[in-house]
């Protein structure tokens, strides 16, 4: 019976072990980003935030790794956060845009438990498509034993880049240019024009009238010059009756004498 109860000791004190060295990787910091999914035009650009969640353990170092499509973003530039101081060795400080690659290094003095913006990183959308930036596996963060505490779980961000729109050309406001015509067009111009300046087929009635102001025009110059005759010129009227009556008694007697010769 003791020795039943020894070993059920053992056992209770050895889980109990376990589980306390087992804290600190169940509080595991995770690297974060701000958005886990983006949607943008082709040639603009857009932030995305690396936060760090220590999750109530102190962390004093951070090693950032951030792996995206080359062929779709450019990284412009990063901005590492207020009081975190970067680390520039080789291999911990990189930004290389021919392999699509990040890597940002820095210390926090005194450690950080809460959570906290690490940087900000500033992307050109290069061309239509679609992506992921993810948080690489060779990121990691130290905790005050040099212990690296980083979750497993690694943040990522998915990129839709859409082709741009094209804007529609403004309407043509400039005025027209005049047509300039030369002496040598303006010469040809004038030969293939008719000369005839008929255009219109004049109707029938014009023509009538026209005749008929020609008839009475022909008749008023005839009555006219008997007028004239009979007036010996000198356009009296009393003249003319005198003139008139003598030339009608003379035809009366003419005519009398013609007639008794018949008879």
């Amino acid at each position: 019976m003791k020795i039943m109860n020894k070993t059920i000791s053992t056992i209770i004190l050895a889980t109990l072990g376990t589980t306390i060295l087992a804290m600190p990787v169940l509080a595991a910091t995770a690297i974060s980003l701000s958005s886990t999914s983006i949607n943008i035009a082709q040639g603009q650009n857009f932030n995305l935030v690396v936060a760090i969640n220590p999750q109530g353990t102190n962390n004093y170092t951070v090693k950032a790794e951030l792996q995206y499509p080359a062929d779709l973003l450019e990284v412009r530039t990063f901005t590492l956060a207020n009081n975190w101081m970067a680390l520039s060795q080789q291999g911990y400080d990189l930004i290389d845009n021919e392999n699509g690659l990040l890597i940002k290094t820095a210390g926090y003095p005194g450690g950080v438990s809460e959570p906290i913006t690490f940087g900000t990183i500033s992307f050109l959308a290069k061309q239509a498509g679609s992506g992921v930036i993810k948080v690489g596996d060779n990121s990691f963060v130290l905790d005050a034993t040099n212990q690296d505490v980083l979750n497993s779980t690694l943040a990522q961000t998915s990129v839709v880049i859409a082709s741009p729109i094209s804007e529609p050309s403004p309407p043509d406001t400039s005025e027209p240019e005049e047509e300039v015509i030369t002496e040598k067009e303006e010469e040809v111009i004038t030969e293939t024009i008719p000369t005839s300046t008929q255009t219109e087929e004049e109707p029938a009635q014009e023509d009538e009238v026209e005749a008929e102001q020609y008839s009475e025009t022909q008749e008023t110059t005839f009555l006219a010059a008997i007028g004239n005759i009979l007036s010996l010129g000198t356009d009296n009227a009393w003249v003319s009756v005198f003139v008139g009556g003598i030339i009608l008694a003379i035809l009366i007697y003419f005519v009398q004498r013609f007639c008794r010769k018949k008879s």
